[in-house]
């Protein structure tokens, strides 16, 4: 069963490019393994990100979030990144942002998802 658009759920999932919730009950490596149908031959989250450009979410204790993105500066990935943090704003208190194209990552606070501009600058501040 899928969750809402844009839901962020506790423990691990997949975002799709459609705002699509996929929760995972483990961990994406055997979610992977267990819908090769989806992954489309992705062997690791990494790969499934890259070339589905899906989001990987990883909602912890205490609202710490990490999110696995094929990159930071599309105009995609910077929509559904805003869509998942500004409908959740209550549910998350940090976000870790890694992006797969280049080193570096984006730590967010709920605040830098107040609209769409805020996040997009701050994307673009790796640290």
């Amino acid at each position: 069963m899928n969750a809402s658009r844009y839901a962020l759920v506790y423990g691990a999932s997949w975002l799709t490019s459609e705002g699509e919730v996929l929760p995972i009950p483990g961990f994406h490596e055997e979610w992977l393994r267990d819908h090769e149908d989806l992954a489309g031959g992705a062997r690791n989250a990494c790969e499934l990100v890259l070339a589905k450009r899906w989001i990987s979410v990883s909602l912890f204790a205490g609202g710490y979030l990490e999110l696995m993105v094929a990159d930071r500066r599309s105009a995609d990935v910077r929509k559904a990144l805003y869509e998942l943090l500004s409908r959740n704003v209550s549910s998350w208190t940090k976000a870790l942002v890694m992006s797969m194209d280049e080193e570096g990552y984006a730590m967010l606070e709920p605040g830098d998802a107040a609209d769409a501009q805020k996040l997009v600058c701050r994307l673009d501040e790796p640290v």
